[in-house]
């Protein structure tokens, strides 16, 4: 059976966004050596799991970053291992996405949530991760279908926003590791 990780970036204070989705508090400084980590950890999985709303703006985004000459060498490598991933893009409704290498699975409760994941889970390949949006993980996280979690903790706290988990969940630490820019990366295992 394939691992599912949720592939996270936070504030220290714990939320993904601000109260309103706003990521204006991410660190924006360069550091080669969290970014050649972010990229083996997206390289580590050949499904991603999103949301229908983040993925409107975050699967185009990246195929264009992509072709951008003038993005940094660090966020076209990244783009370029986004890009290569199958995206199974989450909805409540029937929608038609035009995106590459992306599916639309519609699922209405719960339960629907669970079987699609698992029918992911029991097919050959790599490791599946989600990489954004807080509903989906959220939910993904509750429902605990993750197996682990990856989370890049910034220097910042924000005061309020949108956190992960909205409920208790154990966890054990697997690995930390701090980067000059003031990231720490920690990754915690289900129990």
């Amino acid at each position: 059976m394939r691992k599912l990780f949720i592939y996270m970036t936070m504030s220290m204070d714990g939320f993904l966004c601000g109260p309103n989705g706003e990521l204006d508090w991410m660190l924006r400084t360069p550091d080669q050596e969290l970014n050649d980590d972010i990229v083996a950890i997206i390289s580590s999985a050949d499904t991603g799991i999103i949301g229908y709303p983040t993925a409107i703006g975050m699967i185009p985004y990246w195929v264009n970053v992509e072709k951008d000459a003038s993005a940094s060498p660090g966020d076209r490598d990244l783009a370029k291992v986004i890009n290569k991933q199958h995206g199974v893009v989450l909805s409540n409704t029937e929608v038609k996405l035009d995106f590459p290498n992306s599916e639309v699975v519609v699922v209405k409760s719960d339960n629907e949530l669970i079987d699609a994941v698992n029918k992911f889970k029991n097919q050959p390949g790599k490791s599946i991760g989600v990489p954004g949006g807080v509903r989906t993980a959220q939910k993904i996280a509750s429902l605990g279908l993750a197996d682990e979690y990856l989370l890049m903790v910034h220097p910042v706290a924000i005061g309020s926003g949108k956190g992960l988990f909205t409920k208790k969940v154990n966890l054990q630490l697997v690995s930390s590791k701090s980067y000059g820019s003031g990231v720490v990366r920690l990754r915690y295992r289900s129990v």
